[in-house]
């Protein structure tokens, strides 16, 4: 292609794998313009988090390196927040080498929160969108019902659908259209807050689900019999086991609105695309940082590598002009958030680095394996399968991914699937050798022993703080 194109890049924090409109499956959520996006590209069906958390997730959209290469696998701090070199991130490098106009919008969740990391400009969730609420008149509107940004329980957003935060972030990317230089490439970084909890969604999207039939979290075998000890720490910490079902079933109500509120923004943004005449010949992208666990197996939240929390929506767009010649990209093939920045680094005619993991998506893939990290476990997924280890307690999992998208039924153990858990044991552990994780330690896992005091995990906690909003706190 002679003419460099276009690129946005899409991605909404803590948003399932699974819930597509397209799939027709339990989920009922609505997402006409993301199913259409995916009719015109490649919609990526084992698309994975390595490290489904939010911070390291930033760093690896921005690097192609995975959590376990920048050995980043948990949010940080100023203080100990990775290196990351801002010539050498996509953004960084698309600007200096490439002559892309780049731009950042919505919650970059960096530490320091203002860092750029290569993009010419950011406008960024909270702080610019609060400052623009309190000019709008709607100062401390921004959940005001009280609820922190891990929490778990339902509720409704106490600002309107037009101060929402997720319409602010449209609004601020169908301005940069309209003010970008017609005459160089842009690339266009759109990262939402949504749909992450709180599950707050405005007027009308928080009613919108009222007459669905809303499925119940999923329950594996392995429940009684060999459920991860992090697990039941996460259940007694974040009291999950204090909600009922009618309030989760709401919670899920409330997470389906805040997506269809997206996917509808989001109509807005291709529309301002096709109004320029500028929609065919722009690559599109959309994924997730991670997925939601939403009451699955008794948890929410991220951290874990089942499909519900570790799986992510993946859909590639192509310019018009770049679709023939990759016609045959298979979509079955697994993917990791890493490939994304390779890949639009080759759209712009640029060398990636190829000491990172993530591919090019252009490419043949060649990968037999991905792998992922946390501070609590890993995992591996190849030849069908998907191993994990659970650092405390030391409890392994082995799910046929093909055949159980839902992690219900656990293998480890069986002696049909010894020789399989055992060869991907061993590849998972010399992979996070070689990524020096403290996970391992001479060529074995180590184990860590569980909390067994209930009472005093009861008494802490760590996701209700509202905080203040300014100055990126307050999630």
């Amino acid at each position: 292609m002679s003419q460099k194109p276009n690129m946005i890049y899409i991605v909404a924090d803590q948003w399932r794998g699974d819930c597509l409109g397209l799939y027709r499956n339990h989920h009922p959520v609505m997402t006409p313009h993301l199913n259409q996006l995916a009719c015109e590209g490649i919609n990526y069906t084992h698309g994975y988090a390595d490290c489904p958390l939010c911070m390291p997730q930033r760093a690896t959209m921005l690097t192609g390196r995975t959590g376990s290469q920048n050995r980043c696998i948990k949010n940080f701090t100023t203080e100990n927040a990775p290196h990351i070199d801002p010539q050498q991130t996509l953004p960084g490098r698309l600007t200096r080498e490439a002559g892309y106009q780049t731009k950042a919008i919505g919650k970059m969740h960096f530490a320091p929160h203002r860092a750029r990391h290569g993009f010419e400009h950011v406008s960024l969730h909270p702080d610019d969108y609060l400052w623009w609420l309190e000019e709008q008149g709607q100062g401390g509107s921004f959940r005001a019902h009280g609820l922190g940004g891990n929490e778990v329980y339902p509720t409704e957003s106490t600002c309107d659908q037009r101060y929402y935060h997720t319409t602010w972030i449209v609004d601020q990317a169908i301005r940069f259209l309209e003010q970008r230089d017609p005459t160089t490439p842009f690339f266009l970084y759109i990262i939402f807050e949504a749909p992450h909890s709180p599950f707050d969604p405005p007027p009308p999207y928080d009613r919108m689900y009222d007459n669905f039939t809303i499925p119940a979290p999923i329950e594996g075998d392995w429940r009684e019999s060999d459920y991860p000890a992090t697990f039941q720490e996460k259940r007694i910490l974040s009291k999950y086991d204090f909600m009922q079902p009618e309030a989760i079933a709401e919670a899920r109500r409330r997470y389906y609105g805040q997506m269809t509120h997206i996917d509808y923004q989001l109509g807005r943004l291709f529309g301002a695309l096709q109004t320029q005449h500028i929609y065919q010949e722009t690559a599109i992208a959309f994924t997730a940082d991670h997925g939601e666990s939403l009451g699955d197996h008794g948890v929410f939240a991220k951290h874990s590598f089942l499909e519900s929390a570790a799986r992510v929506p993946y859909i590639l767009r192509l310019p018009s002009s770049m679709q023939a010649q990759y016609s045959q990209l298979n979509s079955e093939q697994a993917v990791l958030t890493a490939d994304f920045c390779p890949t639009m680094l080759e759209m712009a005619g640029l060398a990636p680095d190829h000491t990172a993991e993530g591919q090019s998506l252009l490419q043949p893939n060649g990968r037999e394996y991905i792998f992922g990290e946390t501070p609590e476990s890993a995992m591996v997924l190849g030849e069908g399968y998907k191993y994990i280890y659970y650092l405390t307690g030391g409890t392994e999992q082995l799910f046929h991914v093909e055949q159980d998208r839902d992690d219900r039924h656990n293998l480890a153990g069986q002696a049909t699937q010894s020789a399989r858990q055992s060869q991907l044991k061993n590849q998972l552990i010399a992979y996070l050798s070689k990524n020096n994780s403290p996970m391992v330690s001479d060529g074995a896992f180590i184990q860590r022993t569980a909390q067994n005091n209930a009472a005093a995990l009861r008494r802490r906690n760590p996701l209700a703080c509202r905080g203040p909003m300014h100055g990126g706190d307050g999630y």
